[in-house]
């Protein structure tokens, strides 16, 4: 089978969900044999991407399967061989909280949303739809009318090197690892630090276009520390040199740094306006929640381990490759 991926990147540069994604199938598929090229926009330009996929790409390598990671590939796609991942909504649903690409000014986002809709409305047109929760395949549903037997929730894969560790560390510390941007929220995150008396440390991982305004926030506070990107390899480090991992975000398609960090059996935080799948949201500590419903939770490391390390990319790519079959096979 010639399967063609399309996105809009490939590598881990932005501390993406949608590069992670993209590298684990492209990467399992061919280890299991496929013949497989992968299509990518080779700029962070904003405009080289509009460009990307609205014209670039009417010309496609001849293929068995198409599969995009994001709706805004799909414009093109044969629509009768081909698969597409929407992994949220939050474009449509949530603009004034996406992230810096559509948050620049208000003109950017509504250009931004107005088009991520109508790739959506050309994504439903596939063959099969995935999703990474119910809540988008809810949406999907109810917002583009798409019947639910057309649509698979598959939950993304986490880091299989990812294990609790003995580690020891003198200060209490809370960690937060993903983008520097608005739609995470970090600022709030290092108001909330600077004003709890905490003798402890913030470690705030990651890299994004919010950094220089988020190290003027925390100033001379020497508890707070920066640590930029982090590399693959750094990862399960990094979870277990913290006691509590804590993700202020306003919305996730799913959330990949909770489920990672649960996999090391840390307690996580989150705001309770925060828009996550409730498969996820039920397992964090919600910020403002006292008393024995809190504690109850830091009672189910455990679980929450289970679960996190049920989250295997094999087993993501396995649902994709059944779905593939069943297309070529009408």
């Amino acid at each position: 089978m010639k399967i063609c991926l399309l996105s809009r990147f490939f590598n881990l540069k932005t501390n993406s969900g949608i590069g992670r994604v993209g590298i684990e199938v492209r990467d399992r598929l061919v280890k299991r044999g496929y013949a497989v090229t992968a299509l990518q926009v080779n700029s962070e330009s904003h405009l080289d991407y509009l460009k990307y996929t609205a014209w670039d790409l009417r010309h496609l390598p001849e293929a068995d399967i198409y599969h995009c990671i994001t709706p805004m590939e799909s414009i093109h796609l044969p629509k009768d061989k081909s698969v597409s991942t929407i992994l949220d909504l939050i474009p449509i649903l949530h603009a004034n909280k996406a992230g810096a690409r559509m948050n620049l000014n208000p003109v950017n986002r509504l250009l931004g949303s107005s088009y991520f809709k109508y790739a959506v409305k050309q994504a439903v047109k596939c063959k099969h739809i995935v999703t990474i929760s119910e809540e988008t395949k809810s949406d999907l549903v109810r917002l583009f009318d798409v019947p639910e037997n057309k649509i698979s929730v598959l939950y993304p894969g986490i880091r299989e090197d990812l294990e609790p560790k003995e580690s020891w560390h003198p200060n209490f510390t809370i960690g937060y690892l993903g983008q520097l941007d608005h739609r995470k929220r970090v600022d709030l995150l290092i108001k909330a630090f600077k004003d709890a008396n905490i003798n402890g440390e913030l470690l705030i991982a990651g890299t994004g276009p919010d950094e220089s305004k988020l190290r003027e926030l925390a100033g001379t506070d020497n508890r707070i520390k920066f640590l930029g990107f982090i590399p693959d390899d750094k990862i399960c480090d990094f979870y277990n040199s913290i006691d509590l991992f804590c993700f202020p975000t306003a919305c996730e398609g799913f959330g990949l740094p909770l489920v990672e960090a649960m996999a090391c059996k840390k307690p996580v935080i989150i705001f309770r306006d925060s828009i996550i799948p409730e498969g996820i949201k039920k397992r964090c500590l919600i910020y403002e929640d006292y008393g024995f419903s809190g504690a109850v939770k830091l009672f189910t490391l455990n679980t929450n381990y289970i679960f996190a390390k049920s989250c295997t990319w094999d087993r993501y790519v396995d649902g994709l490759e059944k779905i593939f079959k069943d297309v070529l096979n009408g």
